[in-house]
């Protein structure tokens, strides 16, 4: 009787799909753990949006990569969280603090549904000395070009 893994499923071109099923190798149950225990409910985006940004990069990050994305830091997931809705984190906390004062919800830069084109665009990005890990794609203004790059038709 012959034993089956999910890599005698992958593909030739070195993704994990099977005829469009991706297949996500990188512990998404456990980083969904993580995240779930540090999420804070006063992030703009709802946890499940979150989650679903988080495991978009990682899916992408493997069919891109042919490899699994290496873990991160429970201190990295929580700034990821907070960071998501805005481009520049550090004026946002002023934003929304002033906006709350105000008596007003405040809006991000960046709404979830529009994280799954911008993360495409980023890895047809070619970087020097990149390796694509997320921390990277939310450092300085990298999702920021990336959605100029979509509002001026890039795909």
């Amino acid at each position: 009787m012959q034993s089956y893994s999910v890599t005698n499923f992958l593909s030739t071109n070195g993704t994990n799909s099977l005829k469009g099923l991706m297949i996500l190798l990188f512990d998404f149950e456990k980083f969904s753990r993580t995240a779930t225990s540090i999420y804070n409910s006063d992030c703009l985006y709802s946890l499940e949006e979150c989650l679903s940004v988080f495991r978009c990069y990682f899916e992408t990050y493997e069919a891109f990569t042919g490899r699994i994305h290496p873990p991160i830091k429970a201190s990295q997931i929580f700034k990821i969280i907070q960071d998501m809705p805005f481009f520049d984190p550090k004026s946002a906390r002023e934003y929304v603090s002033f906006m709350k004062a105000a008596g007003r919800e405040p809006a991000p830069d960046i709404f979830p549904s529009i994280y799954p084109y911008i993360i495409q665009l980023h890895f047809k990005t070619k970087y020097r000395n990149c390796d694509y890990n997320i921390n990277h794609f939310f450092s300085g203004r990298i999702r920021e070009l990336r959605c100029h790059e979509l509002d001026r038709g890039y795909e």
